[in-house]
């Protein structure tokens, strides 16, 4: 008994790397996206870390607090009579301070903003960071351009402690998680350096250098890992080991920001870059490879991630201020109802009365179908699989009846000729017969053959199949170049098609080299 006539899968090609991952559609949902133009640069971004969240935003000589809920300005602080610097909130999101290009450092009261405590040691030199302690309420962190790195305290008029030993302009400062005696700073001189508020004078406990200024600084939770921003390159070291872990080359110009993601997510934090060139990064800190990117329309001074991961703000050098925002809970729940009414609109349903759609049987018809339904007790059931015969596509039935040229030619002709043809050609070619395919054609029927090959040349995926068979048509039809123009042309085409793809493999080879090279290069500095 002949075996039944089954139909041919079609080829299963290599599957290719997604069109996105995981972590870029996690980012991709931050979709809510905001710009507000500010009066000046933006200089830094800061949240509170008390819900819901709230943030700072210093620009000019004005600090605005904008409310998480509705992204609007919720205060504004205008005590400063030069440039504000570094707005920072506490840890209980009911203070905040900040500096000035003047050397004034103020903290203000977020519900009345009124002025709490000022200080003003650092004399006219630019105050670059402002922060407090994220664990004791009442110290506060500084850093300026007079070389100097302070704490201070509001029960006290003057600083507690004086950082000194810095040779330049001091740009970036922090406190160490999990050390509340230790503070590290970085700067112009090209330094970090590890203090210990225990300790007298200019005598740091560590200190790493790198090539160019420091603009930013990060500790991560735990306060062994610490990221300094010098120009292009993030450096990353462990100060337990006292040893550099990583080097960041992924930026084209100064990264001027860094930012700690920490929110309830798959996979854990991120670290997040923010540069001049205009781009935002993320890495995966388990390796220090960039898991997602964005791209902004001014160059980046300020990155700030929400505690809970809602929002996503970025300052600009233009004042352009971004907030992207993830869609809540209750704004999910609502695109599913809208789009549950929809699905009703389209069936014919009243969304509100829920009348409506398939009408229902008349009783006579219920009497004359009662008991139709009933398909017995549980155990009395029989399931039926009933198999439904697929027809043969015409170049199946060509193929299988050995017409090998008519089966390539309905292959040509069908829904999806890319992946139909190819699969054709690979089964021509483990029976052998590709030549009978390709004998006795005329110019009409080399024509979509030779079409074919031309629009799938660049594809990798076809590409050894693609050559054995122009091979074999050059080699049986050549002595008819010059007598078809058709002909010719297809085969001219064929001919710079094949070049362009030569060139293209080259340029490649040497992108490729070039890349080894800065690869080796780095990996040895």
């Amino acid at each position: 008994m002949a075996a039944p006539v089954t139909r041919m899968p079609l080829a299963r090609l290599p599957a290719l790397p997604a069109a996105s991952t995981p972590e870029q559609r996690y980012w991709g949902t931050f979709k809510s996206h905001l710009l507000i133009q500010e009066y000046g640069a933006i200089k830094s971004i800061n949240f509170s870390p008390v819900s819901p969240h709230d943030f700072a935003v210093t620009a000019s000589t004005l600090v605005k607090v904008y409310s998480s809920k509705t992204r609007a300005v919720s205060k504004t602080i205008s005590r400063f009579q030069a440039p504000a610097q570094s707005g920072s909130f506490r840890s209980d999101g009911r203070v905040l301070v900040a500096g000035d290009e003047g050397g004034l450092i103020q903290v203000f009261d977020i519900g009345s903003r009124a002025v709490i405590k000022t200080w003003d040691e650092h004399k006219g030199n630019t105050v670059n960071v402002t922060k407090f302690s994220p664990t004791n309420v009442t110290q506060v962190l500084s850093a300026s351009d007079d070389k100097t790195v302070r704490l201070w305290d509001l029960t006290s008029p003057q600083s507690t402690h004086k950082f000194i030993g810095n040779q330049d302009y001091v740009r970036a400062a922090s406190f160490v998680p999990g050390s509340p005696h230790s503070v590290v700073s970085g700067g112009y001189d090209r330094a970090v350096r590890l203090w210990d508020s225990r300790s007298v004078g200019d005598h740091w406990s560590m200190e790493f250098n790198v090539p160019a200024p420091i603009d930013a600084l990060l500790v991560l939770p735990g306060g062994t890992t610490i990221l300094a921003s010098s120009g292009p390159t993030v450096y990353v070291w462990d100060i337990v080991a006292a040893r550099r872990v990583a080097v960041l080359h992924n930026h084209q110009k100064s990264v001027t920001s860094l930012a700690l993601s920490t929110g309830p997510r798959q996979g854990g934090r991120r670290v997040l870059t923010g540069a001049l060139d205009r781009h935002v990064k993320v890495y995966d800190p388990a390796t220090w490879k960039v898991a997602h990117g964005v791209r902004y329309p001014a160059p980046i001074l300020a990155i700030g991630i929400s505690p809970d991961e809602k929002h996503l703000a970025v300052g600009m050098s233009n004042g352009l201020l971004s907030v992207r925002t993830r869609s809540s809970g209750k704004e999910k729940e609502k695109a599913k109802e809208k789009e549950r009414v929809l699905d009703m609109i389209a069936a014919g349903i009243d969304p509100i009365t829920g009348k409506g759609g398939p009408k229902s049987k008349s009783s006579a018809q219920r009497r004359r179908t009662r008991g139709m339904d009933y398909k017995g007790e549980g155990a009395d059931i029989v399931v039926e699989q009933k198999t439904r015969k697929k027809k043969e596509r015409p170049w199946e039935h060509r193929l299988r009846k050995g017409n090998y040229g008519d089966a390539l030619d309905f292959a040509l002709m069908s829904s999806q000729p890319h992946i139909t043809v190819f699969t054709m050609l690979g089964e021509l070619r483990y029976r052998n017969a590709i030549n009978a395919a390709l004998a006795n054609r005329d110019e009409n029927t080399l024509r979509p053959i030779l079409r074919w090959l031309i629009k799938h040349l660049p594809n990798s995926q076809y590409v050894s199949t693609i050559v054995e068979v122009s091979l074999l048509i050059l080699d049986m039809y050549s002595h008819d170049l010059g007598k078809s123009p058709e002909f010719d042309k297809l085969l001219r085409r064929l001919h710079l098609r094949v070049k362009q793809e030569v060139e293209n493999s080259k340029q490649s080879s040497l992108i490729a080299g070039m890349l080894d090279m800065l690869l080796a290069g780095s990996a040895s500095g």
